[in-house]
């Protein structure tokens, strides 16, 4: 959230932006990497020469960058499993018997874990240098014991919400909507901080929880 939008109340919609954006995906790409491909056989069927080293040339342009996008997305899933070898060797790991494995993350000062929940994975960030917080990690065991109750609250939550905003932001209404749980943190002192996977990849939405309440609701793009 913006520093100008923090006078607005939290049942207010945020003001919208224009992100109707389509991401591309590896299948998007490899498609593209073979329309490239088969660029540069035409071109090299082309009896005419500067014709021929063009549409060579642009098969050659799309097969880059195609490929380029394939191998940052692979790189980028490869990291994360690199980062929990090295964490390991590190002794920055810590085994719970509820959280399973957490893994220190000396940058954001805190402790990352996930559990399964059905068809998706959620996140959990624990605040501690040396060690995660046992105050936290007392108060995630908890969320995840009662993961569904706390689920069927954030959907509750986040139906009223959209309902609130639908007359007057229609398409946040529908963002809302949409938002999945992906993570909650928690943190010192402040209260349970919970983000969302949203239609836009790009925007990031968020809301707090706090003595069994959800509220502000809020994105940031």
């Amino acid at each position: 959230m913006s520093a100008d939008d923090s006078s607005r109340f939290a049942s207010d919609p945020p003001r919208t932006d224009d992100h109707d954006r389509i991401e591309p995906t590896v299948r998007d790409a490899l498609i593209g990497a073979a329309i490239g491909l088969l660029l540069i056989y035409a071109g090299t069927h082309i009896s005419f020469s500067i014709l021929s080293w063009l549409v060579i040339g642009v098969g050659v342009i799309f097969v880059a960058v195609m490929s380029g996008f394939v191998i940052s997305v692979m790189w980028a899933k490869a990291s994360h499993r690199a980062r929990r070898i090295m964490s390991r060797a590190r002794g920055h790991q810590r085994r719970d018997p509820q959280l399973g494995t957490l893994i220190r993350n000396v940058k954001a000062q805190a402790w990352e874990g996930e559990f399964r929940v059905r068809d998706r994975t959620v996140e959990i960030l624990i605040d501690g240098k040396q060690e995660p917080d046992p105050a936290l990690v007392i108060r995630a065991r908890e969320l995840v014991a009662d993961f569904a109750n706390f689920e069927r609250r954030l959907n509750d939550y986040l139906a009223h919400t959209a309902k609130d905003w639908a007359s007057e932001t229609p398409e946040l209404a529908a963002d809302v909507g949409a938002l999945r749980l992906s993570a909650f943190k928690l943190r010192s002192r402040e209260s349970v901080l919970v983000d969302f996977d949203a239609p836009d990849v790009d925007v990031y939405w968020s809301c707090e929880y706090a003595d069994g309440k959800f509220s502000a609701l809020d994105f940031d793009s």
